[in-house]
């Protein structure tokens, strides 16, 4: 594979979950399984995605001091663990939303630069 393996590619999911992860708790505590499925909303296809992933992701997060969880009090049946995003997480996706709307300009830059007509070569080969 020219663009990576695998690994490659989850690595790449797991950098664009943290954001999208973040987005969700932005709007209000929530737990594992409802974050696993709002994911839908960003591109993610929940049937196919790993839960496992979105946990560790949610670990990683927390551990960063981006989120904080605690365990559902109210919850029927098994317990939930209830995750939030904390101050740090607010500083760290403002940055990843400015980071975001720079690239797009950057893509945006480089499909027009695409897009235009190349050259036509003239009777001596030169590009006008």
């Amino acid at each position: 594979m020219p663009w990576g393996g695998r690994r490659c590619r989850q690595r790449r999911v797991m950098s664009f979950m943290e954001p999208c992860l973040l987005v969700m708790l932005r709007r209000g505590p929530a737990h594992g399984y409802s974050l696993l499925n709002g994911l839908g909303e960003f591109g993610f296809d929940a049937a196919a995605l790993d839960p496992s992933l979105v946990y560790r992701a949610l670990r990683e997060i927390e551990e960063s001091g981006l989120a904080a969880s605690n365990w559902a009090a109210e919850s029927l049946g098994p317990q939930r663990r209830v995750y939030r995003i904390t101050p740090e997480g607010e500083g760290y996706l403002a940055q990843w939303i400015a980071d975001l709307r720079r690239t797009r300009l950057e893509i945006d830059r480089l499909l027009a630069a695409y897009e235009r007509p190349a050259p036509v070569p003239d009777a001596q080969g030169a590009r006008t």
